[in-house]
């Protein structure tokens, strides 16, 4: 059987299932016990069919792979024993249906209770499988870790409140029901287990939460004991409830509060500075574009972190349209196109800003991925054309070593990557096919090109 990769959809779905059966197993089993007392049929079904899905789990657990040294762990032998050793245990303890020994003899009770539900309490260990479950979780790149840890937070207080409603009707239903007891003092000794359920869990969420109604109090010693141990419970899980929801508003968007940091204490610098309001709007907006374009990250300082071969995946995948336009991407021979590809870097301009200017010294090919530039005679305020995703400027000039004869102004926000004349040059002596390709591109120009050299523009 192959390996059941960690981050398969296969393995994600089956998560999901897994965490659904146990938020249901947790919910169901404490209930049947509490409140019910004695077997259902409608409750033996879903538990045992809930069981046959732990009996598959148990056996696809021997061929998942795991994260060994920040990869994924194949070697079939290893993780059998690893799970062997550690998990199998507990695992084969909280699946197999012990109960069903005795589901004939359902009517032997323990304190009123069927010996069938007391032995289904042992499903109850599968719970630590939820954490583990979401604890994996932050491997993956589709969810925001604050998110997960929310989630997390919020199962141990669903499960909590669920185990202490139920602790508290059976504080009175062990206690034989005594006149002093709470359920007998609120008249609901002989109401359907709902009824008795939602009194319980009223009672819970009032008394962790402080707020005390006084409608249902303890009478009886160990109901008194019984709630301050969840008051106690209540006022720590409280202090958590404020100091996780402080640290999660804080963490949750890190990144995004220390880039609008960044952004205010500019904005007031260039006020303090005497510059103009729609010089300081434009800066301001050109953040706002990297923050939801780019998530305020330089591209070059991820890719120069990330291994060369890695790092040319990734601009090969954010060039894409540039390698099926450009001629001298598209002619070039793997290794050109590999050496060209690491060469360029990133950059964006914002709206009505000039990438170059005419009577500069041409010092970089740019080659658009996104937006609309035009190029312009400035003096005459003449447009002569406008270029968009997969094309390029700037070779002429850096070919002929002519400055350049007219202007490039951004239409919209503007991403390119450029090449620099440092690498060109360098590129063209240590491959003389660059030469050559060259060539060929020249003799292949676009319309936008042509009438450009018919204008007699230079870029």
């Amino acid at each position: 059987m192959k390996m059941i990769l960690k981050n398969s959809n296969t393995r994600l779905k089956w998560d999901f299932l897994i965490l659904f059966l146990i938020i249901t197993s947790v919910l169901l089993i404490p209930f049947q016990f509490a409140f019910q007392h004695n077997v259902t049929l409608i409750g033996s079904i879903i538990i045992y069919a809930i069981d046959l899905f732990f009996i598959v789990d148990i056996i696809l657990k021997r061929y998942r792979s795991h994260r060994l040294d920040g990869e994924e762990g194949l070697v079939y032998e290893t993780i059998k024993k690893t799970y062997r050793n550690s998990k199998l245990r507990s695992d084969l303890i909280a699946t197999i249906p012990l109960d069903l020994l005795f589901l004939f003899w359902f009517n032997f009770e323990i304190e009123g209770i069927s010996i069938v539900l007391w032995l289904r309490l042992l499903r109850l260990i599968r719970l630590k499988r939820v954490f583990t479950i979401l604890n994996g979780w932050q491997y993956y790149d589709w969810i925001n870790s604050g998110y997960l840890r929310i989630t997390k937070f919020l199962s141990y207080i669903m499960v909590s409140i669920h185990l202490i409603s139920c602790g508290w009707y059976m504080s009175s239903f062990f206690s034989k029901f005594p006149p002093l007891s709470w359920v007998v003092l609120n008249g609901i000794e002989q109401s359907g287990a709902v009824t008795q359920y939602i009194r319980s869990l009223y009672w819970t969420i009032a008394t962790m939460t402080t707020v005390g109604y006084g409608d249902i109090v303890p009478n009886l010693n160990h109901e008194y004991v019984f709630t301050i141990i969840v008051m106690i419970i209540g006022a720590s899980m409280y202090a958590f409830i404020i100091g996780n929801i402080a640290s999660l508003i804080s963490t949750l968007d890190i990144q995004k509060s220390n880039y609008w940091q960044k952004a205010d204490a500019i904005k007031l610098y260039l006020q303090n500075r005497g510059v103009p309001s729609d010089i300081n709007r434009r800066v301001r907006d050109y953040y706002e574009y990297r923050w939801q374009n780019h998530r305020g990250l330089e591209e070059d300082e991820i890719f120069n972190n990330l291994p060369e071969p890695l790092r040319l995946e990734v601009i090969m995948q954010l060039t894409k349209d540039l390698l099926e336009k450009v001629p001298l991407f598209k002619n070039s021979s793997p290794v050109l196109k590999r050496v060209l590809l690491l060469a360029l870097k990133a950059k964006t301009f914002d709206p009505n800003g000039f990438v170059v200017r005419s009577g500069e010294t041409a010092k970089e090919i740019f080659f658009i991925s996104k937006g609309r530039v035009e190029v312009v005679d400035e003096p005459k305020d003449k447009i002569y054309c406008t270029m968009s995703v997969g094309d390029h400027f700037g070779d002429l000039s850096i070919m002929l070593n002519e400055k350049r004869t007219a202007s490039v102004r951004t239409v919209d926000f503007c991403e390119v990557f450029v090449l620099y004349s440092e690498d060109f040059f360098k590129i063209k002596k240590e491959y003389p096919e660059f030469a050559q390709l060259l060539k060929k591109t020249s003799a292949e120009k676009t319309d936008k090109t042509t009438q450009l050299l018919l204008e007699g523009v230079v870029l």
